[in-house]
């Protein structure tokens, strides 16, 4: 009996399968390879925990204070700045405690790491120089999204932000999808696709269009929606822009085509509408001259 039974636990054991381990579950590691103590990462947690350097890279937590090889504390729902120096690693025992992360203008400082598994809502990576951050930012409740020349990071996955102030995106390529976001506009960045960032299909951008029609519009003097992208995937002939507008002489203007006259038709502070990069036959408006007579009903 004891060898069969021995025989039925091997078997068994033979054949289970272990899942893969949520990322969450992961801890985030930054690893540094450059850093004079003068650039931090800026973090919210969503309880108590504690950052712990290792390998070389001393940490202090704020703009003033010694540098220590030791673990730190990190207090939850405050902003918590964390300055790196030398070569090593600094790590937050799990990514989904981290819901808000910042780095911007890293200079020559160089840190890695990856955001998937984290809960952010907040995300802002501008000017990071030759760090690398990537990640997927899938089923994330966003409220700030800003990504701001930030090669060679690569940060992938669909735009589901939720009340989103602002969303500026600029030169990040077509490593983004949209999906669908609530959006209630208060910054004077408005919504904004610049440089070379695309979506991959006219779909994403009915979506956007018809998002920030149905948005709020809260900033005082300044609402803008501008897109500047290559245009590649959002192009169409001038006679015909498909599904994100209306073709000239149609009955029934398209969902998008609606949107993007509710925008500019709000009363004494209209949203400015701004499309370049989407039909060699524009006028300086940014729009295409055979629908300027049909927003201006």
């Amino acid at each position: 009996m004891s060898g069969l039974g021995l025989g039925l636990g091997l078997g068994l054991g033979a054949h289970r399968k272990v899942g893969a381990k949520d990322p969450g579950e992961l801890p985030a590691v930054f690893t540094v390879t450059a850093g004079d103590g003068t650039k931090y990462v800026r973090v919210q947690v969503s309880e108590t925990t504690t950052v712990t350097p290792a390998g070389g890279t001393s940490i202090r937590i704020g703009g003033s204070g010694e540098f220590v090889t030791t673990p730190l504390t990190l207090a939850e729902n405050t902003n918590q700045d964390i300055y790196f120096k030398d070569a090593g690693s600094f790590t937050i025992p799990q990514r989904k405690l981290v819901f808000y992360l910042s780095l911007s203008s890293l200079g020559s400082s160089a840190i890695t790491g990856d955001i998937t598994g984290m809960k952010l809502t907040y995300l802002l990576l501008s000017s990071l120089g030759s760090s690398i951050i990537t990640g997927n930012i899938t089923g994330m409740k966003l409220t700030t999204l800003f990504l701001d020349r930030i090669r060679p990071s690569v940060i992938n996955g669909e735009i589901t932000g939720k009340s989103l102030p602002y969303l500026y995106l600029r030169d990040i390529g077509s490593s983004l999808t949209y999906g669908t976001s609530s959006m209630n506009i208060t910054s004077a960045n408005g919504i904004q696709l610049l440089g070379d960032t695309v979506f991959a299909t006219a779909e994403e951008y009915e979506q956007l269009f018809i998002d920030a029609a149905e948005s709020t519009w809260g900033h005082p003097t300044t609402r803008q929606l501008t897109i500047t992208g290559s245009g590649k995937n959002f192009h169409r002939d001038y006679y015909d822009w498909g599904t994100f507008s209306a073709t000239p002489g149609a009955s029934s203007p398209t969902p998008s085509a609606i949107a993007i006259k509710s925008l500019v038709n709000r009363g004494t502070n209209p949203v400015v509408v701004t499309l370049e990069g989407i039909s060699a036959y524009s006028y300086a408006g940014g729009f295409p001259e055979n629908f300027e007579n049909w927003w201006a009903e």
